[in-house]
């Protein structure tokens, strides 16, 4: 059985006027290998975010998520009839990747010894709150659009349930979001990841120094000297100033530089500064 279904909107909605539409074509999923690129080109960017947020360098680590969620999509595509449950399980996996990076989040969180680090990922909890809510809300709202109501009745009903079906708000209004939060973030970082050293009127420097040095120091195993010459080192001073504001040996100071070198896994100073500001 077909029926006259007017074709979703900005969907071919000139090329489809006036055509029939069966409702067997209401559950199919248009051009997926193309919705699976697209969607990934925004999830696994927020992956990769997180495992650097996390200092996670194991590339099969951070590889692995795209990977599976190309593989479970492809999967849902070929394997399952064309109905409504594997439209929107083909949908639902798009919420499973960020279930996955907020499950991972919470994860690093419940298992990290480090006070320090707990207190750094806390200043994060509003973005994974709001993304684990909004997440949420896209489950539900699926559910309910594609799931729940009788695409039958969509015939004789008026355009909006039709026009909401092809639309999720609340994922909508989880990209704004993780805009507006990466949009804030990326403007505090070109403000302060600087290859020279700040002017000493910077109006925020040593706010973020103070706050994200701890950590720092921390994942990199750094001594409570080698902390402070990091942060010389941070200001621009060279060795020899090093020295004579610490009062310290030129030897010892050029020894401390090296060790940091070493422990941060970086060549030169230009390169530990760029580093830290990576947070």
């Amino acid at each position: 059985m077909s029926h006259k279904l007017p074709k979703p909107l900005f969907q071919y909605e000139y090329l489809g006027q006036n055509m029939e539409y069966s409702l067997a074509q209401f559950y199919t999923i248009d051009r997926p290998q193309l919705k699976t690129l697209l969607a990934l080109g925004t999830l696994e960017p927020m992956w990769l975010i997180l495992c650097d947020f996390m200092n996670e360098r194991r590339r099969a680590w951070r590889l692995a998520p795209a990977f599976v969620f190309i593989a479970a999509s492809e999967l849902v595509v070929w394997c399952l009839p064309v109905d409504q449950f594997r439209q929107w399980l083909f949908y639902t996996l798009r919420q499973a990747f960020l279930l996955w990076c907020i499950g991972y989040a919470v994860f690093r969180y419940a298992t990290s010894r480090s006070e320090v680090e707990k207190a750094r990922m806390r200043r994060q909890e509003p973005v994974l709150i709001a993304a684990a809510v909004l997440c949420l809300c896209i489950i539900i709202e699926d559910v309910a659009m594609i799931l729940v109501f009788d695409s039958s009745v969509f015939a004789a009903a008026a355009l909006l349930p039709l026009y909401i079906s092809e639309r999720n708000f609340s994922e909508n209004i989880l990209l704004l979001a993780f805009s507006f939060f990466t949009l804030r973030a990326a403007s505090d970082t070109l403000r302060l990841r600087f290859k020279e050293p700040p002017a000493a009127d910077a109006p925020d420097t040593q706010t973020y120094v103070d706050e994200l040095l701890p950590a720092f120091c921390e994942r990199y195993n750094l001594t409570a000297r080698e902390r402070v010459i990091v942060e010389q080192v941070l200001q621009g001073k060279d060795n020899q100033n090093i020295a004579s504001s610490l009062q310290l040996a030129l030897g010892t100071v050029k020894a401390h530089v090296h060790n940091i070198l070493k422990k941060t896994g970086v060549s030169t100073r230009q390169e530990l500064t760029q580093l830290f500001w990576k947070g």
